[in-house]
């Protein structure tokens, strides 16, 4: 099941690259990039 959604696409996408990172007020987030257009994803959670 696609985890992203990519805003230029306007679809859920699997994302390459993923990276798990830490949000400021310590929540944890994923960043992933676009496995069809190249657009950069954010998912909070």
């Amino acid at each position: 099941m696609p985890d992203f959604y990519c805003v230029k696409c306007r679809t859920k996408r699997n994302g390459k690259d993923v990276e798990n990172v830490t949000l400021k007020n310590g929540k944890p987030a994923r960043k992933a990039t676009c496995e069809t257009c190249g657009t950069k994803m954010f998912r909070i959670g």
